[in-house]
Order: structure tokens, then C-alpha cells, then sequence
């Protein structure tokens, strides 16, 4: 022991004492004599011949080669530095570790307080067992460990984005029982965090012997709360563990497309322990929010995942009184008072809301519409939109004669009442929502009384699309889905008239279900409770977005209420375009300092224990290479300036100087634009100009990136158009151009652009879209400007895709290249033995790929195939599958198409 400094083996040290004989044997050992050119044989003549050899070794030569000699000696005996003293205890070694989201903030500290005990355990030969806190789905096998086995494992553990399990950590030390005969050594690394069974942990491990938690004390955490809206503001709380000191930091909000949206900066003084820290964004890009996290802090609980239920919907009301909206007898109001933390509104004509930017609109008691109105409402509520519809006396006086339009089940004329001086019956409470009804899981509370409703016509029309009923039966909210919309009506009023619903919370928690209906799509309306939404990201311990694994399950909406586990992982989940969250940390999430009776307390290891064997054998290697050069050069092998060269790329490589230092400058600038797409794998295609064209090719590319994120390792960002004459194509791998029978030949420097893409390894798919008209050569317009594309664009000769080409086979196992139609070839290169690591560059055909592809956010295809139906379609995404792999990997997948010949050579 040298201080700070040991040995693993010290016995090796014992090898110094042979440096003196090693003196000797290096005098004894002299160098090659010099090599001299002599002059012309008169002179020599006149020369006395005299050969020398020098008789011993320089000093300074010597003195390298025992120096040498002594740092491969020091390096063999296993330096450590900061290593662990031996101490009297010879009981094996515990560590329990809290593996949480509140250790990540500071996991360097109990990663090296592992290393320090594993260091400790080697040293002793001490058998050392873990213990993880933090749940797991399946928990290894508690058994003795070494210490190399302690320090890879302490390598590769990481915290999880849980919070931590001392009552299953307790019931798994029954397992220590067979391997403890004396008293062990007990180290909990605890992340400081109360929780309900810490003292039952506590007196658990010392009945195995001495304990010792080890709390950081002085390193501040941090959680974040979900948000609270007030008005337009996101009023977030962070907390932290200690209020010991002041402290600052900032909240950043991150769009969905990883756009800084904004920042808050906050501080809090001596003893302030949580400060709320307000987001100020405009409702665009409010609803564009996507995560919100505390600067700086590593940890799944300083992140706040925002998701499409959090976004504000823009709502337009309708009032059919012509009471004011303010006032306490308008509908309008109890609605406002409802739904203002969640939504925008605006109010007008049912005309002009229908022109606006509205996801959902509100009828409150409007009888009968314009035949104008409800052709126009309905078109909105097919393309997406929510209709939500109140009764009242003035819709129930339209029921008289025939039941309105657009409500999703027929009326009774008239209304019901409950409780008053003629009627027998009292006024009812409701009845338990139903599992495939949007308001399941919400809590219904007893003092809601309903008085009075319009009664819909009996029938299994009107059961199946009841989504809340009264104690009798009758429904007091029905819904159906219309396209892609929903039309839900509620058979009272939006004030406290008919019953009390609108002064309850449940009105609010409804209304809010109903709205995220239009952020979600209608299908979450039906089998509400079988819907599972699959996970697109989640978070790790340390606050990272992270694709999910094999192991990471779909979840329910109900689900995603729950509190987070091991089989319901924090982090994003459904659809890209409007994911659902489920975060680390919500309001009810604990957070306060542990605190354990009769156990001793100790800080953290400052300084870990450091292997000083690498750094020892590294050195010794480069002074032998200098060795080598110096005796090189003592013999005159090696010049004095060849020497140092040598000398100096040996010392620069070793210290791995900083490669800027040689690098040259760029001819030009790079683009934003082209830098961001070098960066961001995306699909692109050509803009032709066509605002109808372009929005389809868009969408069908966004539908197959999703798809490609779903079934592959291809993970695209949104897709890009671009313009040949100015973008650099270099940057893209594949390129969708479709083809209009406007299209214009492209400029020359366009064209010399698309060339280059596809000599040099990119994948162009040429779609004219006329597969069902193509009859012959020029006879539709977009074949004939294709011919005029062609003739101007040198590429090289085309062929037919046969079943064997690589196009079937380099994903899916596939019989040609579907699209939404398929009358006609699909041509590509005939000769591709020489260009492209053997795969194609160009596929011409005129499937309309893009309109089978084509989805709306929801999912829902915006183009019908011609043939084939779901299936057709699905062997269209297949189709782009394969291309796009085709475009990124080449030809890894194309000896299948030779695996005839193959095999037939094989069994030769």
C-alpha cells in the first residue's frame, strides 16, 4: 500500500531487482558498428586502416531500457489507484441499489461507489451479491458475484424511469439466506427518495449484518409536475428534494419536430423547495408542444411528455337562444367554464365556423338547420370533424314532426320529466358507462340528478349507440361515427335545468373526452377498451427518448391513465402524428428525503478506484518504440529527419491529437436545407407545381415512412419536396417524382442533377399514375411527357420487373410491385452488372404508388384502390417497402435471386 496508491499482485514488484543485472546485460550488448563510404583507393592507400567499435551502450540509451523495463513491472503488478483499504470484515459484501429515475440525475456517483466495492471484494476475495431496486418484469437470480463480474455489471447498468420497489426488494433477500454463514457487509446506494416500505428494507438488511446507506445529500434533484392551464399560460411546478441553497435553472419546450418552442427561467432562494414556471405559447404551437423538460437534468422525472389529450382544441359554439354567452342561463356558458383550460372558442355563424380552422363544433339546442347548412356540416364531420349537439325545448319542439338531421339517432317529439306534480317517478341517477364507451374509466359521481331529457326511439340502434344511460335505461348521451367524424348528442341541456350535470365535474371530464375525440380520430369511439396503441418512443432512467425493444407492449387508453410500471413504460405511444403519453411523474407522484432510524448515513465515494495497468503498458510500449528509432539511428539506419518524423506521427497517434487541426476548409458553404437532410433520413420527391399532385405525392411518402418506422430499422423524418434545379439531390436515397401530363421537360441543370442521383447510388420511382388508360405508346398525356422527360434524360436501357428481380425480394417475398392499379409493366434497368453495387437506379411505371399509399392522420387511405381492396393495398405498402430497402441497403438481399444457380453449383 503507497498511499492512495496498491497493488493487485505486489509479489511482481519484486521483479525491480533484476534492473541492475539487466544494467550489465545492456553494457555488455553494444551496438552495431557504423558503416563508413571510403575515399578513393590512392588516398586509402595512404590511409592506416584502424577499425573501432564502440564498447558499451550510451547512458542515456540505458537508462530508457530500465525505465522501460520498470513501468512493464509496475504495470504487471496491477497498480490501482483511490483503492479500497482492507479492512477487518471478511463477511461477504451486499450492495442494494437504487436503480431510479432519481438516482439518473447523479448515476456517475453510485456507479463508482460499485466500483469501489467490486475494487474492495477482488482485493479481499469477498463474495459480493446485488440487489436492484428498481422493478423489473423478470429479476435475475440473486447469487455470489466477483468483483470483475460486479465491475461489468456496474458498466452496463442503468437507471430505469421507475420509481423504486423496496417491498420486492425486501421479500427477494430470502434468497441470501443459503450463502450468509457470518455477517455480511451491507451497502445501500440509495437515491434518497422516501418511499412506503424504506424502514421495513432497512431493519430487513441489518438482521444480515452492518448496515450502511449512502445518501447524496448535497447534489440537488429535481422532478417536474404535469402541466396546470390557466388561460393560455402552461403553469408547470418543479420541485426539488433539499431546499438547501439557492439555485436556477430553465424549463425547455421541444416541438415535435425537435424545435425549441421556448424557454423559462426560474430560481429558487434559501428554503424554497418547488417554484411554478410558466410557458406562454400562441395555440399553434401550444398544440405543436411535444416535450418539456428541466435544462440540464438527466432524469425521466424532469421530462414532461405532452400528447394529442393535452393539445387545445379550437371549438366553435352555435347558441340557439339569444340569451347572451356569458350569461348563467346560456348553455355556452356552463360550456366555456368546462372546457377553457383545454380549448380556444370562437363564436358565429355555423358558416363561417365551418370556414375556420375548428376541430369540433357545438349546437347548443338548435332545432332544424338550412338543407345548405346540413349538406355543409356534414361534409366537415366526414372529413374529421366533432359535432356536439345539446338538447333542449327548441330541439324538442323540432322533434315534434320528424327527428332533425344529422343526430345519430332518431327522436321522440316532445320531452320527459321526473319528479314533478303529475309523474310518479323520481329523477334519476346514472347508470355505469359501458366498456366500448369513450367515457369509461371516469368516476360518476352521486349527487348528478337528471330531471328532464328528449327521449330517443326505442330500438338496438339506439342501444348500440348509447354511450351514457340514466338508471332506467335511457340514454342521456348518444354518439355515432360519421366518416371520419363523430356526431354525439346529449339528450338534456347545457344548463342546470333539465339536471345537474353541467354544475358537475363529470360534465367537464365528458366534454374533455368528446373533444379529444378530434385529436384521436372516431375509431377510439368504438372498443374503446380493446384499442391498443403501440409504442413509438420511450424514456429511459435518464430522461432519453429511446426506441422501444421486443419486449415493450401496446397500451389501452386506460392504460395510459395508470401509473407507469415495467410492462407500461413511460414515453409516447400510437400514432406519430398524434402520439398518446404516458409520463414518469404525475400530481400525485411522492417526492420527499428518506429517512431511516438507527441506520448510519454516509456520503458518497468522491474519488472511485482507477486501473493504472493501461496507462503503465501504454507508456512502455511507446518508449520501446523510441527504443527502437534511437538504436536505429545510433547505427545509421535511420536518418536524424526521418527519425524525428516518425517520432512525432507516433507521439500525435497515441494522443490522438484533435483531427481539425489538419483538416482543410470546404469549397462552399452547406445548406441548411441539405445539411438537415444529410442528417434526418427522409424520403423526397419532386415538386411539379401541382398543389393537388404535390399533396398527394407528400401524404402517400408520410404514410410510408410510418409504415417503414412500424415494420423496419428505416426510421424517416416527414418527407421533402425538392426542386432538381437547386436542391442537391446527393443528400436523398430515394426520390418519388409523379408525373402530370403538364410536366415540362426539366432545365439542363436539372437534368445533369437527376443523372447524378442516379449514377451514384439513388433510387428514382417514376410514376405516371395512368395504368388504368395506358393502352400503347403516347396515349395518354402523362405517357407523353414522359417521352419527352426521357428523351432528354440520359439513362440507360429499361426491362420489365420479373418475379426474381431483387425489387421482390429485398424485404417482403413478393410477385411484382402493387400499386392502386395494375394493369402495365413496371421497367427498370435491364443491365445493372456495372453500376450501383448491382441494383437498379431508375423504376418507371404508372401504378399510382402514392395514391395507394396516401393516408390521412388518422390512418384512414384517401385514395380506393381499383383493385384488390385491403389487401391490394397492403401489398402496395409492401411494394414501397422493398423499394425504399432497395434504396438504402443495395443489393445485400440479391444473391436470393440467384439461389437456383447457387444450389445447382453447390450440388456439383
Amino acid at each position: 500500500m503507497m498511499g492512495a496508491l496498491s497493488f493487485t499482485t505486489p509479489l511482481i514488484l519484486s521483479a525491480l531487482v533484476t534492473l541492475p543485472f539487466i544494467w550489465l546485460l545492456l553494457r555488455a550488448t553494444p551496438p552495431s558498428p557504423k558503416r563508413q563510404k571510403f575515399p578513393a583507393f590512392v588516398i586509402l592507400r595512404q590511409l592506416q586502416s584502424v577499425r573501432e567499435t564502440p564498447d558499451r551502450t550510451p547512458w542515456w540509451l540505458l537508462l530508457l531500457r530500465l525505465f522501460i523495463a520498470g513501468l512493464i513491472i509496475i504495470g504487471l503488478a496491477g497498480p490501482i489507484l483511490n483503492a479500497p483499504p482492507v479492512g477487518e470484515k471478511s463477511g461477504p459484501i451486499i450492495a442494494v441499489i437504487d436503480d431510479t429515475l432519481v438516482a439518473a440525475q447523479h448515476w456517475s456517483k453510485r456507479r463508482d461507489a460499485m466500483l469501489e466495492a467490486a475494487a474492495e471484494a477482488t482485493q479481499s476475495d469477498r463474495p459480493f451479491f446485488l440487489i436492484t431496486t428498481a422493478p423489473k418484469r423478470e429479476s435475475d437470480a440473486i447469487e455470489p458475484l466477483t468483483g470483475e463480474a460486479v465491475r461489468k455489471i456496474a458498466d452496463r447498468l442503468e437507471p430505469q424511469a421507475l420509481y423504486s420497489d423496496r417491498n420486492a426488494a425486501r421479500s427477494r433477500l430470502a434468497e441470501l439466506e443459503p450463502y450468509l454463514n457470518e455477517p455480511a457487509d451491507i451497502r445501500w446506494f440509495s437515491d434518497g427518495l422516501a418511499g412506503p416500505d424504506d424502514q421495513a428494507l432497512a431493519n430487513r438488511l441489518k438482521e444480515f449484518g452492518d448496515l450502511s446507506v449512502f445518501i447524496d445529500r448535497a447534489a440537488p434533484k429535481f422532478i417536474l409536475r404535469p402541466a396546470e392551464r390557466i388561460g393560455d399560460s402552461l403553469n408547470y411546478r418543479v420541485e426539488r428534494l433539499r431546499a438547501s441553497g439557492p439555485i436556477d435553472g430553465a424549463l425547455v419546450a421541444i416541438a415535435r419536430d425537435g424545435r425549441e418552442l421556448a424557454r423559462a427561467e426560474f430560481e429558487m432562494a434559501e428554503g424554497e423547495r418547488d417554484r411554478n414556471v410558466t410557458i406562454n405559447l400562441p395555440l399553434a404551437l401550444a398544440n405543436d408542444l411535444s416535450i418539456v423538460h428541466i435544462e440540464n437534468i438527466s432524469s425521466a422525472g424532469a421530462v414532461q411528455l405532452t400528447d394529442a389529450r393535452n393539445r387545445r382544441a379550437l371549438i366553435g359554439l352555435v347558441n340557439g337562444t339569444d340569451r347572451a354567452s356569458e350569461s348563467l342561463l346560456s348553455g355556452a356558458h356552463y360550456i366555456r367554464q368546462s372546457l377553457s383550460p383545454y380549448a380556444a372558442f370562437i363564436e358565429g355563424s355555423l358558416q363561417n365556423l365551418l370556414e375556420s380552422d375548428a376541430s369540433v363544433i357545438i349546437l347548443d339546442d338548435i332545432g332544424k338547420l338550412r338543407t345548405s347548412e346540413t349538406n355543409a356540416l356534414r361534409d366537415w364531420i366526414e372529413s374529421g370533424g366533432v359535432l356536439i349537439r345539446f338538447a333542449g325545448p327548441v330541439l324538442a319542439e323540432a322533434a315534434q314532426g320528424e327527428s332533425p338531421e344529422l343526430l345519430p339517432v332518431a327522436l321522440r317529439g316532445g320531452g320527459r320529466a321526473f319528479g314533478g306534480a303529475l309523474t310518479w317517478e323520481t329523477p334519476q341517477k346514472l347508470d355505469d358507462f359501458s366498456d366500448d364507451s369513450p367515457f369509461t374509466g371516469i368516476a360518476i359521481p352521486d349527487d348528478v340528478l337528471v330531471r328532464r331529457q328528449v327521449l330517443a326511439e326505442p330500438g338496438g340502434e339506439t342501444t348500440n349507440k348509447t354511450w351514457a344511460r340514466l338508471m332506467d335505461g335511457t340514454p342521456l348521451v348518444t354518439g355515432t361515427r360519421t366518416g371520419a367524424g363523430v356526431i354525439a348528442l346529449f339528450h338534456v341541456t347545457a344548463t342546470p335545468d333539465w339536471s345537474d350535470l353541467p354544475i358537475s365535474g363529470l360534465f367537464v371530464e365528458m366534454l374533455r373526452k368528446l373533444t379529444f375525440l378530434s385529436t384521436i380520430g372516431p375509431d377510439a369511439v368504438n372498443d374503446q377498451a380493446e384499442v391498443r396503441y403501440p409504442p413509438l418512443r420511450l424514456l429511459d432512467g435518464q430522461g432519453r427518448l429511446m426506441r422501444p425493444d421486443d419486449t415493450a407492449v401496446p397500451l389501452t387508453i386506460s392504460q395510459l391513465s395508470d401509473t407507469p410500471s415495467p410492462i407500461r413504460a413511460p414515453g409516447f405511444y400510437g400514432a406519430q402524428e398524434s402520439p398518446l403519453a404516458l409520463n414518469a411523474i404525475d400530481m400525485e407522484t411522492g417526492f420527499s428525503e428518506l429517512k431511516l432510524d438507527g441506520v448510519a448515513l454516509k456520503p458518497y465515494v468522491s474519488a472511485p478506484p482507477r486501473d493504472l495497468r493501461p496507462p503503465f503498458i501504454l507508456v512502455a510500449l511507446l518508449l520501446f518504440l523510441l527504443d527502437g528509432l534511437a538504436a536505429l539511428r545510433l547505427s545509421g539506419a535511420l536518418r536524424m529527419r526521418a527519425s524525428a518524423m516518425v517520432i512525432a506521427i507516433a507521439f500525435a497517434a497515441a494522443f490522438n491529437l484533435n483531427d481539425a487541426a489538419f483538416a482543410q476548409p470546404l469549397d462552399r458553404p452547406i445548406a441548411g436545407r441539405t445539411a438537415d437532410a444529410a442528417l434526418t433520413t427522409r424520403l423526397a420527391f419532386i415538386e411539379t407545381g401541382d398543389p393537388q399532385l404535390d399533396n398527394l405525392a407528400e401524404q402517400g411518402l408520410a404514410a410510408l415512412s410510418r409504415e417503414l418506422h412500424r415494420r423496419t430499422a428505416i426510421e424517416p423524418a416527414p418527407p421533402v419536396a425538392i426542386n432538381p434545379d437547386t436542391d442537391d439531390l446527393a443528400v436523398y436515397s430515394f426520390l418519388y417524382w409523379p408525373i402530370s401530363g403538364d410536366t415540362p421537360v426539366p432545365s439542363d441543370a436539372a437534368l445533369a442533377n437527376i443523372e447524378n442521383f442516379i449514377n451514384f447510388g439513388g433510387l428514382l420511382l417514376i410514376d405516371t399514375r395512368d395504368d388504368e388508360r395506358f393502352v400503347g405508346a403516347g396515349t395518354t398525356p402523362e405517357s407523353q411527357a414522359l417521352q419527352r422527360i426521357l428523351k432528354s434524360l440520359n439513362i440507360p436501357s429499361l426491362t420489365p420487373v420479373t418475379n426474381q428481380h431483387v425489387l421482390t425480394r429485398s424485404f417482403y417475398l413478393l410477385n411484382g410491385l402493387t400499386g392502386r392499379m395494375n394493369n402495365n409493366p413496371v421497367w427498370v434497368e435491364a443491365d445493372t452488372s456495372g453500376s450501383n453495387d448491382g441494383v437498379t437506379g431508375v423504376i418507371i411505371g404508372g401504378r399510382d404508388w402514392a395514391g395507394a399509399w396516401a393516408a390521412d392522420n388518422f390512418g384512414r387511405p384517401m385514395r380506393p384502390m381499383t383493385s384488390g381492396g385491403p389487401r391490394g393495398r397492403e401489398l402496395a405498402y409492401r411494394a414501397g417497402v422493398n423499394m425504399v430497402m432497395v434504396a438504402f441497403t443495395g443489393n445485400y438481399k440479391s444473391d436470393q435471386v440467384h439461389t437456383p444457380i447457387l444450389l445447382e453449383r453447390l450440388g456439383k
